[in-house]
């Protein structure tokens, strides 16, 4: 994961883009990281974003098919689809392979970046998958797109960062009650994700339900 982390800050690097990841330290031998800590602030996420669209973890407003429905697509969209399809999948060089290629033709595709976001998730690589997220953001800065909460929550799951993890969560439950208002309104909602994403998901209803570390009243119901 070290190799990829590197690629990765590279890439965006090169992109124009300050990488997150290069600030991280890297301890010996360990894949663990600890990433910046950034914070919701209290105002919810509710604005519909195009760039959210097509894969299992948009929600039901964005979807328009599954990756590969239409024939006629241009390569950064079907190597987007190929390369999430290979990272769900846990294929790592063949998610790669497609998300680089991507990135190469169109580095700021908001939903590629998007899609290579999620796709670092399911690899197991925050730092990167933060990256891509900053860097969908930072081209609609005054947006406030509904699916960052979760994205967030799970990033920083991934991380093992649980104060971090839980305030996106809260974040989430803000934002969209009707599918992150309640810990079994998440379990269905993902119902249909990732096995990694699911993983991660009971992970951070987890770290809610730990007793005596979280205010009760800060979270959504249970």
């Amino acid at each position: 994961m070290k190799t990829r982390r590197l690629i990765c800050t590279m890439f965006f690097a090169m992109a124009g883009h300050a990488a997150f990841a290069a600030d991280i330290p890297a301890t010996a031998g360990v894949d663990v990281i600890t990433l910046p800590v950034l914070l919701p602030d209290g105002r919810p996420y509710t604005d519909a974003d195009v760039s959210a669209r097509g894969l299992p973890e948009a929600s039901a407003f964005h979807q328009v098919g599954p990756p590969g429905a239409y024939p006629q697509i241009s390569p950064v969209t079907r190597l987007t689809d190929e390369g999430w399809l290979a990272a769900s999948n846990q294929r790592a060089s063949a998610a790669q392979i497609n998300f680089h290629r991507a990135l190469r033709i169109k580095p700021n595709d908001r939903r590629l970046l998007w899609a290579y976001g999620w796709g670092m998730i399911n690899l197991n690589d925050p730092a990167c998958a933060l990256e891509a997220f900053q860097r969908n953001l930072s081209f609609r800065p005054e947006q406030r797109p509904q699916w960052v909460p979760m994205a967030m929550a799970l990033t920083y799951t991934a991380s093992g960062q649980r104060d971090a993890a839980l305030a996106w969560y809260r974040a989430a439950a803000q934002s969209d009650p009707l599918r992150f208002g309640t810990d079994n309104a998440t379990l269905r909602t993902t119902l249909h994700w990732t096995p990694r994403e699911r993983t991660l998901i009971r992970q951070l209803i987890g770290f809610a339900e730990q007793p005596g570390k979280t205010d009760p009243h800060a979270l959504a119901a249970r």
